[in-house]
């Protein structure tokens, strides 16, 4: 009798099942890092626009009714040479821009962003009223004077 050489389908299957295994397990940890670092993003994104915000507050002593576009400039209309931020940032998913409110004489602000980790310790434990859209936002920081 030959004896022949190769693998039976038993094997094959075994094998099979071992990379499966092992490929959900890694996998999920990737898709986790993934949504982090996005999470970690907006977070410094609304940080930076803070920044920016009590910029053009110390400036004009009001905060701006409105902010621009993502992707565009945040300068100071009447002194176009003051730039508060080189380029405003959005939403690393949605490329939307954050939603920002302000009353009509810009004494605070509030900007939301949506967290894609809803097990994030700074997750609001109820989704906060906002005019920007349907969807509730998780996520926010406001002018000290105010709570988001």
């Amino acid at each position: 009798m030959e004896k022949s050489r190769g693998f039976t389908l038993i094997e094959i299957l075994v094998v099979i099942a071992i990379l499966s295994i092992l490929t959900l397990s890694i996998g999920g940890n990737f898709v986790n890092s993934f949504i982090k670092g996005r999470d970690s993003k907006r977070k410094q994104d609304l940080e930076s626009i803070a920044k920016a915000l009590e910029l053009y507050y110390y400036d004009l002593k009001a905060y701006p009714t409105a902010l621009p576009g993502g992707g565009t400039p945040f300068i100071n209309q009447s002194h176009t040479s003051v730039i508060y931020l080189q380029q405003m940032p959005y939403d690393p998913s949605t490329r939307n821009s954050y939603c920002y409110t302000t009353d009509t004489s810009g004494t605070y602000y509030k900007i939301y962003a949506n967290l894609e980790n809803s097990k994030d310790f700074k997750v609001f434990p109820t989704p906060a009223d906002h005019p920007c859209s349907v969807t509730p936002y998780n996520y926010g920081i406001a002018s000290t004077n105010i709570t988001p």
